[in-house]
């Protein structure tokens, strides 16, 4: 009896040696996150927006689905991020896994593009750039809810409201519907997304995403997010200094090495029918086949790496620059 006891106390002693070591507690900071949309991967139906104010009753749209890609907001500061979120404070921990929190996140720019011809009742077509960006009422808040299913991170869905503005430009022609102040527009516009990957930095599997090559935000860049010309917004930071815990990274697989998880599709419902997004990835070198090693093996190797400033010393100026020409709306306009 003494020895058949004298295993099972081992044995409890090894089982609970172990559990510490799988429930590490990561706390996932609060801050910004951004996406990158390739060309054509985003789409929008104008047959469903009231654009006779613009144009005119019976005007005909080619294509009526507008094929969409991401502009960057910030291009000297945010690589090419045409997507920007934030994550409010607080920071959320998580105790052990499987463990599952939800939290809020917000819209906070995004610009997308494309191009359209216009032809008005017994006019003459007409082609326009066609902006996607923020409905300058905003658009509130919407969750993540993020299922820590290993160590270093897992799986996400997601969810929030979008009130879009739409921008069309020719020279120096500009008309805009914004639909935060048209009632007539879609109704419940929502951008949701499910089972995307998410990772911490520097976590317990030490995911370092500068060796992804992924695209830093600082705190202090100031962001035109619904194209008008003014800077709207100012980020917090990937992960601001007052933000408790690691750096929260979609895009993915949170167990090593780490690969990308496949494009995450975000359903738009009626607003589009599918906008693909990615973890923009600008910092990565483009003809290191070495790596891992140090810079010095690479250089004598005659490898030539080039990086982007904005991933490593990020530029934050006052008042920067809006990333597009605005031309004047003309009067009468929405």
């Amino acid at each position: 009896m003494t020895r058949t006891r004298g295993v099972i106390i081992g044995l409890s002693l090894v089982l609970l040696a172990a559990v510490p070591a799988l429930a590490q507690p990561i706390t996932v900071a609060w801050g910004n996150d951004g996406w990158q949309t390739a060309v054509g991967s985003s789409q929008i139906d104008l047959s469903i927006y009231p654009l006779a104010g613009l144009f005119g009753a019976g005007a005909t749209f080619s294509p009526t689905i507008v094929s969409l890609g991401g502009v960057a907001l910030s291009a000297g500061s945010l690589g090419s991020i045409d997507t920007l979120l934030e994550r409010p404070a607080p920071s959320v921990l998580y105790s052990t896994f499987p463990e599952t929190h939800t939290f809020p996140v917000a819209l906070k720019a995004m610009r997308l593009r494309g191009s359209v011809t216009v032809t008005p009742a017994g006019g003459s077509p007409t082609t326009y750039t066609l902006t996607v960006a923020l409905s300058e009422a905003g658009s509130g808040s919407g969750t993540i809810t993020a299922k820590r299913e290993v160590a270093d991170g897992g799986h996400f869905d997601s969810s929030f409201p979008v009130q879009p503005k739409l921008v069309f430009v020719n020279g120096s022609t500009r008309l805009e519907l914004d639909c935060g102040y048209t009632s007539a527009c879609p109704t419940n516009i929502t951008l949701s997304s499910t089972n995307n990957c998410w990772v911490v930095a520097h976590g317990p599997n030490n995911f370092d995403p500068a060796a992804k090559g992924i695209t830093n935000i600082a705190a202090g860049i100031a962001v035109d997010g619904t194209f008008d010309g003014v800077n709207d917004y100012t980020t917090v930071g990937k992960k601001p200094a007052a933000a408790p815990g690691l750096e929260f990274h979609t895009g993915f697989n949170p167990i090593p090495p780490f690969n990308a998880c496949l494009d995450t599709v975000h359903s738009h419902a009626v607003y589009s029918l599918t906008h693909k997004t990615k973890t923009p990835t600008d910092c990565a070198t483009s003809t290191d086949t070495t790596q891992g090693t140090s810079a010095a093996v690479r250089s004598k190797a005659g490898t030539v790496i080039v990086r982007q400033p904005f991933c490593t010393t990020v530029a934050t100026p006052t008042s920067p620059a809006p990333s597009d020409p605005v031309p004047i709306k003309p009067v009468g306009d929405n």
